[in-house]
Parts: structure tokens; C-alpha cells; sequence
């Protein structure tokens, strides 16, 4: 069974002329693991960072403190830092990670420096237009990215969405993940296929949608039970 790392992200945002803007990086494509892809800054939790925590939640904030100084330059404070997602990367992968996102904010003044080695492209992108160039094929994102987009999309300023985090319920997502011709499907908890993984199972509805082809992603979110809240924050892509 492949052993799951501990991980930490943080989508950082800033305010530029009334604007959210949120810092994303290109992963070098030679990487193992999401090779070329735009995601958060952040990496593995640090066995001194377990030790020097007070839990494990702390031990994420101060990885990705580092994580974020490490590929960008750019310091946060971690009790600044909003949890808001935990992911674990399906159980069919070959490297799996259990990651906490959060939530952090700085300002048009830090200056982002990258390593042009692990990270070999950085962008400031308000929520939307990252979306938007997800939907033009001009960037490539894994679907927890995608989907803590989704939540913030709204928002003008990080004011807003630090109000709209600190309001949601951190929820840990498992996804069950199957790709059927050009499309990824990726089931979350309370679909009616999920438990047994039948993609095909008619009911309840919580899943992610990615055509390949199209550049095009639907959410569905309907017929669960009241106890389980929808991994986008109950937003429709």
C-alpha cells in the first residue's frame, strides 16, 4: 500500500486596485508529481515541523510558511493562516499526499522569486480569470486547485474571502477518481457510486466532471444528506 505524506498549501492572496488576485506556480514539468501543472505553493510537512508543532494542524501552518519562502520568497505569518480543506490523494495513485490548504494574504509590495527549478513560473490571477484559463487550456490544475478557486471566485479583495473561509467548515476530502474515454470523473463523499466506486450507480450526486477535450468541468451536487456539505462550498463550476 503506498504510504501517504503529510503536505501543506497555501493559496495566498493580495489586494491590487480592487482586485483579489491569488498567486499561483508552475511546477517544472520533469517533477514526479503533478509535473507542469499549476498549483499553491507548498510541499511536504517536515518531521522537526511535527516535532516543533503542537499538533499536526500546526506542523501544516509552519510547512507551509516554509514551503511558501522556499518557492517564492514571500513570508506569511502562520497564525494569519485560515484552514479551510484537507485533501488525500486517491488511494489508486502512486504518490499520495494528505494536504491541508489554507487560506493567507499579503501585499502588492512582496516580491515573488522563484527557483526556476522546481518552480518555473509563477502568476498573480484574480480567481475568475484563473478559472478562465483553466476553461482555455492555457493552464493545467489538479482538482483541488479548481476547486478552492471555485469558493473565493466571488470575492473582490482578500477581506472578502478570508470572511468567506473563516464562514466554511473545513471538510477532508477522499476522492474516488476514474477516467472514462476523454473525460475524469472524481467522486466525493455522499455520491451514490462512491462507497462502491460504480461510477454508473443512479442517485445522490457529488462529483467532478473535467472533459479533456473541452476544456470544459461541471460540478454536480444534489440528492445528498443534509450532513454532507458539497467540497466547493455548494457553488455551481
Amino acid at each position: 500500500m503506498t504510504k501517504v505524506k503529510l503536505a501543506s498549501t497555501i493559496m495566498l492572496g493580495r489586494d491590487n486596485n480592487g482586485t483579489l488576485e491569488i498567486l499561483l506556480v508552475k511546477r517544472n514539468k520533469a517533477l514526479a508529481f503533478a509535473g507542469g501543472v499549476w498549483v499553491f505553493p507548498g510541499g511536504k510537512i517536515d518531521d522537526d515541523e511535527l516535532e516543533r508543532g503542537k499538533d499536526e494542524l500546526d506542523a501544516a501552518k509552519l510547512a507551509g510558511v516554509r514551503e511558501m519562502k522556499e518557492e517564492t520568497d514571500v513570508d506569511v505569518e502562520a497564525d494569519q493562516l485560515i484552514f479551510y480543506r484537507h485533501w488525500t490523494t486517491p488511494a489508486a495513485e502512486p504518490r499520495r499526499y494528505a494536504t491541508y490548504f489554507f487560506f493567507g494574504a499579503t501585499n502588492t509590495s512582496s516580491k515573488v522569486t522563484i527557483d526556476d527549478s522546481e518552480i518555473k513560473d509563477y502568476k498573480w490571477l484574480s480567481p475568475q480569470a484563473a478559472l478562465n484559463e483553466l476553461s482555455n487550456k492555457k493552464m493545467r490544475m489538479m482538482p483541488p486547485t479548481m476547486m478552492s478557486l471555485q469558493l473565493i471566485k466571488k470575492c473582490t479583495s482578500t477581506t472578502e474571502a478570508r470572511k468567506v473561509l473563516e464562514q466554511e467548515k473545513p471538510i477532508h476530502v477522499l476522492p474516488v477518481v476514474q477516467m472514462m474515454d476523454s473525460k475524469i470523473i472524481c467522486l466525493y463523499k455522499g455520491d451514490a457510486g462512491y462507497v462502491a466506486e460504480d461510477f454508473a450507480k443512479t442517485g445522490a450526486r457529488h462529483r467532478l466532471t473535467i472533459d479533456m477535450v473541452n476544456g470544459t468541468f461541471d460540478f454536480e451536487f444534489n440528492g445528498c444528506d443534509e450532513d454532507i456539505l458539497p467540497v466547493n462550498g455548494g457553488m455551481h463550476l
